[in-house]
């Protein structure tokens, strides 16, 4: 499994789709059931430094911004939404947060749940049961966010730093 691969699969079960977030864990499990454990293993691998990757300051200030708060956990669904969301939103979000004004949908969430599918996958190829030991997760959470810490609750900040942002989620 590699990056290209990975990003394959993205496509095909979600489609840069925002209004079917809702149907991208049941379709990557389905992709991923085709493969064998060991490459389901190296995709969730990819998924979460590509997930460590998009934990920056300024894409919890879009998330704040876009979703109307954003907790540790809602902006780990906010980071798997943008995974699902394609490598080109990705790595353009990535780059510059502020681009994601050019693909929301101010009517729909940016979150989805997509960080277990692998593990569903995984548990089908192997008919291991949910509590034995799943090899693929790696924990990122205790390490330091990066980026310079801001006041996403300060209109002007967020009016600053993601003005295309915050010209559509803050009236």
């Amino acid at each position: 499994m590699n990056q290209d691969q990975f990003w394959d699969i993205i496509g095909r079960a979600c489609r840069s789709d925002l209004h079917k977030a809702d149907d991208w864990a049941r379709n990557l499990e389905i992709e991923l059931k085709r493969f064998a454990p060991d490459e389901i293993v190296e995709w969730n691998h990819i998924f979460d430094r590509l997930a460590f990757r998009a934990r920056t300051v300024d894409l919890w200030g879009a998330a704040y911004t876009i979703n109307g708060g954003a907790s540790d956990d809602g902006f780990y669904y906010f980071q798997c939404w943008l995974i699902g969301m394609g490598k080109q939103v990705y790595e353009t979000a990535v780059a510059n947060p502020d681009r994601l004004a050019d693909v929301l949908d101010p009517q729909v969430d940016a979150q989805a749940e997509i960080y277990a599918a692998a593990h569903q996958a995984w548990m089908a190829g192997t008919g291991r049961r949910d509590t034995d030991p799943y090899p693929a997760r790696k924990e990122y959470s205790d390490q330091p966010v990066p980026g310079e810490d801001w006041d996403f609750d300060d209109a002007e900040e967020v009016h600053r730093r993601l003005p295309r942002l915050a010209s559509i989620y803050l009236k």
